[in-house]
Parts: structure tokens; sequence; C-alpha cells
């Protein structure tokens, strides 16, 4: 068993550095301390995206209606993204999170994903 001081982890490398933290069933939790947003959409066509914010305040724009919808989770606060969602996320003032996702990830710079995946 290992234990991991993540707020430690993090103050060892720069900014927008995804770090694996842990095995965990064959697959990695992660964390990562971000400033701005993604330059690019994300989704996970078989698995469900887990977060919990450690600081900061986190924003996600979602397209999963007609019109995208934004979230913003302060620290202390999960969430879960359901599978096949396309996601971009961002945190104007900075924010600090741990991440789990099991399975696969695709990535678009379209404007609208969807029109590209359907």
């Amino acid at each position: 068993m290992e234990v991991f001081n993540i707020l430690n982890e993090l103050s060892k490398h720069s900014e927008g550095t995804f770090l694996t933290l842990s095995e965990f069933n064959g697959n990695h939790f992660g964390s990562c301390d971000i400033t701005g947003e993604s330059p690019v959409w994300e989704m996970h066509p078989d698995t469900d995206e887990f977060f919990y914010i450690i600081e900061g305040e986190f924003e996600v724009l979602l397209l999963d209606g007609p019109e995208p919808s934004k979230v913003s989770v302060s620290a202390g606060c999960c969430f879960v993204i359901p599978k096949g969602i396309w996601h971009k996320p961002a945190a104007p003032e900075g924010c600090k999170f741990v991440y789990f996702t099991p399975g696969k990830s695709l990535h678009s710079e379209s404007t609208d994903p969807r029109e590209v995946t359907r």
C-alpha cells in the first residue's frame, strides 16, 4: 500500500501536468493543477469519468443537450461526467483536482464534436 500526499505531488510538477497517482483495478487515478480552459473537447465512449475538486473552482462545459450547459464545482465537491458526453474542462482562477477515467478518451478541436461523431 502506498500513501500519496496529492498536494505535495502536484507541487513537484509544473501547472497543467497530468500526474498518475495510483493504480486501481488495472486503471489509474490521476491529479492535475490547471488554470485556464482546455483547447479541446474530450469524451469517453465506454466509461464515466470521476472528479474530486481539491482546491479552487472547476468549470466544465457539457454537450449534453441541444445547447451546451456549464457547471461550476467548488473545492470539496465531486461529480461524474457520464460516458458519451463531450465536455471541455476549465479553471479560470486555477484548480487542483483528482480524476479517474478507466476507459478510452477521445479528443476533438471541432466547435461541436457531436456533429463529427454522429
